[in-house]
């Protein structure tokens, strides 16, 4: 503190800060956020609690076997043998449990003589906590028969439809039930909430180590699993292929797997939950949200309208731009939900919308129906983040923080006495607050030095603010709060588990002789229990802010 005292006190001439930023102060809106990285398992924050997951899913052999695949890469079963200490046997039970629930996925090694590799899905893992979400979705949006079949599927992770129907049959108890969940899976797959798992294995590149990253991989999975639920072209031919050297090697989970399954033709084919889809929608409606509160209801409105008329052209969950839809099309879609609504009201709105400065959506000239607009998603995501990321600032180290912190993403780089005076704030309160905002990692501070000795008198110190460095940040902060949320809870009902056990053997809850200790301690569990679980539902929409979208 004492040398930034010296460096930014009131030294005579203009300051690099003040040489930097002659341009003037740059808009927020003009502040761009890059991507962060969706490869959790570069994320050690991401994989402990996808270790967790498997854990309490699934049990501690599971968990045992996705803790070694996250440390040390794709491995082998004779490896995974060997580095966990399980018997082959539980280590095949294992890995066909996560391969079944879409965890682990088979892939094939640089030679075709090699070991079949399993390589484990961090992505696929956190999905289970947005299932409830996926579920409220499907119910809202389709029906209660839609949600008991996407319910199944989430539950066994990959089912055939006959065994969906059947399942959803004796739920239900009605012979007519099953004609109406053909109808409702239908209705799912052309909503593409589900679709076919890809048959086979993915590839191993010559030269790819198994112990890196598979980037190569995953850009073939989501390849593989298209969006619109069809086959790959000739699937059935590659299938054969696979089988038929898979045969040969019977100590392989995967070959087992592929051939417990039966045939696979049409009726045979396994299916599972297109998280992609649903990741897609909700980020669609947090777009719609954030248009609706800065601009008006009908802006919100006519944004979702623009991204479900795009939506069957989107390749990947966060792309940058919607793809354009025609002034006409938008006109059409939003009449057909709202006769109310006006053409000229519709057409004033989006002209609203193209010419705001924070870049919402954006005009991409004229057709025949007239301007051609497109959504600027990635711009969207960008200022729900900056939103997040205030209110974090602005929770942890108050008001002023928030000033500063505001002010170092308008002008770039300042120095300390350039920043009390344009925040007004004293010197003494700016200097402690920029000092804890570093200690967090949301500011940095760069020196440069005008003298080859680097004399504290002879520096300028520029404080700055790294968006990109600040998301990746919150980011690992996110999925550290939801492990610890997550730990809380599985305390929290351990507390009261003979009760609850109690509880789940009687069917008549009413009649089970409970003492008024336990009643006010069950009691005091559920109200905790309801606190945590909806703080992680919104931890999760968070998650998907600053590490999915």
């Amino acid at each position: 503190a004492g040398d930034e005292k010296a460096g930014g006190g009131g030294r005579s001439g203009q300051s690099l800060a003040e040489r930097s930023a002659r341009a003037g102060p740059s808009k927020m809106a003009a502040v761009p956020l890059q991507a962060p990285s969706r490869n959790a398992e570069r994320v050690p924050e991401a994989a402990h609690l996808a270790c967790d997951v498997v854990i309490d899913a699934f049990g501690h052999d599971s968990g045992l076997v996705a803790k070694f695949l996250l440390r040390r890469g794709n491995r082998t079963l004779r490896e995974l043998v060997r580095d966990t200490g399980l018997k082959p046997s539980r280590c095949q039970q294992v890995l066909l449990v996560l391969i079944q629930q879409n965890c682990v996925a088979p892939l094939r090694g640089e030679t075709r003589d090699s070991d079949t590799l399993y390589h484990i899905h961090v992505d696929n893992i956190l999905h289970r906590l947005r299932y409830p979400r996926f579920l409220l979705h499907t119910r809202e949006c389709m029906g209660e028969t839609h949600e008991a079949l996407l319910e199944g599927l989430l539950e066994h992770g990959r089912l055939r439809a006959r065994a969906l129907f059947e399942r959803a049959e004796s739920s239900r108890g009605a012979d007519e039930k099953e004609t109406n969940a053909a109808k409702a899976f239908q209705e799912l797959v052309e909503g593409r909430f589900v679709e076919r798992v890809p048959v086979g294995f993915g590839e191993l590149h010559a030269g790819q180590s198994a112990d890196e990253d598979e980037d190569l991989m995953d850009r073939e999975d989501r390849e593989d699993d298209r969006s619109d639920g069809s086959p790959p072209p000739s699937r059935s031919a590659s299938a054969a292929k696979r089988r038929r050297r898979s045969s040969g090697g019977g100590r392989d989970v995967s070959a087992r797997l592929e051939a417990s399954g039966g045939g696979f033709g049409e009726e045979d084919d396994l299916w599972r939950v297109n998280a992609d889809e649903f990741n897609r929608r909700f980020r669609h409606v947090a777009c719609a949200a954030l248009v609706r509160e800065k601009v008006d209801d009908a802006a919100g409105h006519l944004l979702l309208a623009m991204l479900e008329l795009s939506r069957a052209h989107e390749a990947k969950v966060n792309e940058e731009r919607s793809t354009p839809v025609s002034e006409a099309e938008i006109v059409r879609k939003v009449l057909a939900e709202n006769a109310d609504f006006g053409v000229d009201r519709a057409k004033s709105t989006l002209e609203k919308m193209a010419n705001d400065t924070s870049e919402l959506i954006s005009c991409v000239g004229d057709a025949h129906g007239g301007p051609n607009y497109c959504v600027n998603m990635r711009r969207i995501i960008d200022l729900i983040r900056m939103k997040e990321i205030e209110a974090v600032v602005r929770e942890r180290f108050g008001g002023p923080a928030c000033r500063i912190f505001r002010l170092l993403i308008m002008k770039r780089n300042l120095e300390q006495k350039q920043i009390a005076e344009m925040a007004m704030i004293p010197v003494k309160d700016t200097r402690e607050l920029l000092y804890k905002l570093l200690k967090a990692e949301y500011v940095q501070i760069q020196e440069v030095a005008r003298t080859s000795d680097h004399a504290p008198s002879r520096t300028f110190y520029l404080w700055r603010v790294d968006l990109l460095r600040v998301v990746e940040h919150v980011g690992r902060e996110l999925y550290r709060a939801t492990s610890n949320l997550r730990a809380r809870l599985i305390h929290e009902l351990s507390q009261e588990r003979e009760t609850l056990q109690l509880l789940e053997r009687a069917q008549d809850t009413s009649t089970v002789p409970l003492t008024t200790g336990q009643r006010q301690n069950l009691a005091r569990m559920r109200t905790v229990a309801t606190s945590l679980e909806s703080s992680l539902l919104r931890l999760d929409e968070l998650v998907c802010f600053f590490a999915v979208w």
